[in-house]
């Protein structure tokens, strides 16, 4: 179903690049609202069926697409059409796969950052390797509370963008908003995307408690609240405004990831804590999460700058077994929080 106002919206041209949960969602919103959209994606059975079944069955089960999304697996294609280009692959392939078509996107182009994660060889962000692969374009970073299953079947969902120029903001959000979906600005993009990156390290661990079956709302209070507070000394330490934390990228895309069944970052924490190795839970979810990842990131980056992480660290001890949850738990009430 087109949404309200779809027919006065201006004929821009909207790309993705990876039709993952999160791709396939942000890609079905835009076409909802009267745009055509096409995306890139790298496994050829989801470009087949988005485009002859408009279902993507392996990455968004249950949800009719707009025949406006159509999908291909070439990245040219979509460089060549989109105006606006939404980047929404896992962290770790964004530097090799934007690489080769980085000299064709210049200035005219928007590129919306959706991925969260650190290069582990450059030690960059997404949203920075972005903006290093593309100088001349117009960079927008997209972080919050999202999870794509929910505001994909029309549930009330609020982002923030943040950017250069207030212009490219307004432009992004016209594609996006909806009855259901709404956006908000900020000048602060280094700690929307910290905050978006850092809150997957978090998740990990109450998930590990929910596979304990520690189900306590006392300890789940206080750990998210700690978390809260870790992610912010060090997203301070490396820029970011300490208020930007207290909000819909921090605060909420924290709540979200770490109390929603869809979060792969909590997922993982569930399936370690069930006595599942590393490579275990790599073969059964078919990637090792964002938030595993950043945790080393992190905990090297913290040290650099001086910035104590001692509930990262205690996660980083529980995750590689040297210490188990439940001892994590007393030392964490003991000597964490004060």
């Amino acid at each position: 179903m087109v949404s309200e106002g779809a027919l006065n919206r201006p004929a821009v041209q909207v790309g993705l690049v990876g039709l993952g949960n999160m791709g396939t969602a942000v890609g079905n919103l835009a076409a909802n609202n009267g745009y055509d959209v096409i995306g890139w994606e790298y496994h050829s059975r989801v470009v087949e069926e988005i485009n002859q079944e408009h279902t993507n069955s392996r990455f968004l089960s249950g949800v009719e697409l707009s025949p406006r999304l159509t999908a291909t697996d070439e990245l040219q294609e979509v460089v060549d059409r989109a105006d606006i280009i939404f980047v929404a692959i896992p962290s770790a392939y964004v530097r090799s796969t934007l690489e080769p078509v980085a000299a064709q996107v210049g200035e005219e182009r928007i590129v919306v950052n959706m991925a969260k994660g650190i290069d582990i060889d450059t030690g960059l962000t997404a949203y920075r390797t972005i903006g290093r692969l593309f100088p001349d374009a117009r960079t927008v970073m997209l972080s919050g509370p999202a999870i794509a299953d929910e505001f994909a079947r029309g549930m009330p969902t609020v982002v923030v963008l943040a950017g250069a120029e207030r212009v490219d903001l307004l432009a992004v959000s016209r594609v996006l908003e909806a009855r259901h979906f709404r956006t908000r600005f900020s000048n602060d993009a280094t700690g929307i995307e910290l905050g978006g990156i850092l809150k997957n390290i978090y998740a990990i661990g109450l998930g590990l408690f929910d596979g304990k079956e520690i189900s306590s709302v006392n300890f789940r209070s206080a750990y998210l609240t700690i978390s809260l507070e870790e992610m912010t000394q060090l997203g301070v330490g490396l820029g970011a405004k300490a208020e930007t934390f207290s909000y819909l990228a921090g605060l909420g895309d924290l709540l979200a990831t770490s109390l929603s069944p869809h979060s792969h970052n909590r997922r993982m924490g569930e399936l370690l804590a069930k006595g599942n190795s590393l490579e275990a839970v790599e073969a059964e979810m078919g990637v090792l999460p964002e938030g595993y990842k950043t945790l080393k990131m992190a905990l090297d980056i913290a040290e650099k700058l001086h910035v104590p992480l001692p509930l990262a660290r205690g996660l980083w001890d529980v995750i590689h077994g040297r210490v188990e949850a439940e001892t994590f738990i007393f030392a964490f009430v003991r000597d964490f929080v004060e």
